[in-house]
C-alpha cells in the first residue's frame, strides 16, 4: 500500500541481499542475468532498478544539498535510500505489462479517499515524514512528494515522480520490452474504456526507449495472464538465454559487470 518509490527501494535492497546471500563469491554468471517482469505498478518499481537517480530525484524536493537536512540517522537514511540509487548490476532486462509510465488517471479523488480507509501506513513511518517536513519547511522546496501515503495517490498523473523517471539516466546494458493492454472495442465497458485497459491509457502504458512493444486485447486485470502475454515473455526469455549462449560465462560476467 505505501508508495512505488517506497517499493521499489525496499525491493532494491531486497534484491543485493539475495544476490550477496546465493552467491557471496560471484561464481554464478547466472545471478547477473536476471530478467524484472512487472505488472502495472510492480513495472514501475522494475524500472526504478535500472534507473541512476544524481541528484534529480532529490531536487524534486529542495533546492538545497542533502548534508542540509535537519534529521535522525534513521529518517535521513530511508529518505536517502528513496531518492539516491544507482542501477542494479545484476537487471539486465526489464518486461514492464500494463504499466502506467506517465500515471493513471484511476488515481483521483474519490480512490486516492477510499485507499486512504483501506491501506494504514505503520504510525512510525507517517510520524517519522511528518516530523522531517515540519523540522525542515526551509530546506524543501515541495513536500508534496512526501505527503503522498498510498500506492494510489503515488499513481497520480500530477505527480513530477513520472517525468523523472522518463527522463531518468538508464543503464546502457539493460533491455526494456513492453506489453500494453487495450479494451476490446465491443460492448459498453469497451465503448467507455476505449483508448486504455480500463485502468492505464495506452498514451500512459507505452514507451518509447523499449526494443519491443505488443499490443494485446484485455483489461488491466488480465493482461498479464492473456496468452499472448505468456507467449511474448515466454519469446523475450528464450531471446535472452539465446544471447547468453552466444557468449563464454567468463565475457557473460564480464558483460554484466558493466
Amino acid at each position: 500500500g505505501e508508495p512505488f518509490w517506497f517499493s521499489a527501494a525496499r525491493l532494491r535492497r531486497d534484491l543485493a541481499t539475495a544476490r550477496e546471500a546465493l552467491d557471496p563469491e560471484r561464481r554464478h554468471p547466472a545471478l547477473d542475468q536476471m530478467v524484472l517482469v512487472g505488472h502495472s505498478m510492480g513495472g514501475l518499481i522494475s524500472r526504478l532498478q535500472t534507473l541512476d537517480s544524481n541528484d534529480d530525484f532529490w531536487r524534486l524536493v529542495s533546492d538545497q544539498p542533502f548534508s542540509s537536512l535537519k534529521a535522525d540517522p534513521e529518517a535521513a537514511g530511508r529518505l536517502q535510500e528513496v531518492l539516491f540509487f544507482r542501477p542494479n548490476p545484476s537487471v539486465q532486462r526489464v518486461i514492464t505489462i500494463g504499466t502506467p509510465h506517465r500515471g493513471s488517471r484511476f488515481s483521483n479523488d474519490t480512490t486516492q479517499w477510499l485507499m486512504t480507509r483501506l491501506i494504514s501506513l505503520p504510525d512510525k513511518l507517517v510520524g517519522g515524514q511528518e516530523r522531517l517536513i515540519r523540522e525542515n519547511r526551509q530546506v524543501f522546496k515541495d513536500t508534496r512528494l512526501l505527503e503522498i501515503r498510498t500506492s494510489i495517490d503515488s499513481l497520480s498523473p500530477s505527480s513530477p515522480v513520472f517525468d523523472a523517471m522518463i527522463a531518468g539516466r538508464r543503464a546502457p546494458w539493460v533491455r526494456y520490452h513492453n506489453v500494453v493492454g487495450l479494451v476490446p472495442k465491443q460492448g459498453l465497458f469497451g465503448r467507455i474504456a476505449a483508448g486504455t485497459d480500463g485502468v492505464v491509457s495506452r498514451e500512459s502504458a507505452q514507451m518509447d526507449d523499449v526494443v519491443s512493444e505488443l499490443i494485446v486485447e484485455a483489461d488491466h486485470s488480465t493482461v498479464h495472464t492473456h496468452p499472448r502475454t505468456v507467449l511474448e515473455v515466454r519469446r523475450i526469455l528464450m531471446e535472452h538465454v539465446g544471447s547468453l549462449r552466444r557468449f563464454p560465462a567468463s565475457d557473460v560476467q564480464q558483460h554484466a559487470s558493466r
